[in-house]
């Protein structure tokens, strides 16, 4: 009875563990959406990857600077832009 009551205890305490390492895991989508981000002339988005919950779109101009684009993959929402320019080191 004893190792039942442990072996509950585990899989609670590892269920809680999984839940906080994935916050957003266990919300249903709120939704559709439907948003325009404008890119500079001649922008082209070159590639999207995820960073926590958060969606970044890789953007490149021509003769300009590359750029990420912030988004909020819940709601379409412009976060934040960071720009590259060329030629500029550490």
């Amino acid at each position: 009875m004893g190792l039942l009551i442990v072996a509950g205890f585990v899989v609670i305490a590892a269920e809680i563990a999984r839940r906080m390492s994935t916050p957003n895991a266990g919300r249903p989508p709120t939704g559709t959406f439907s948003e325009r981000i404008a890119l500079p002339s001649g922008g082209r988005v070159v590639s999207m990857t995820t960073a926590g919950d958060r969606l970044v779109v890789h953007v490149e101009t021509p003769g300009g600077p590359s750029a990420a684009y912030l988004v909020d993959p819940r709601n379409g929402a412009l976060l934040g832009i960071v720009e590259f320019p060329p030629g500029i080191g550490r």
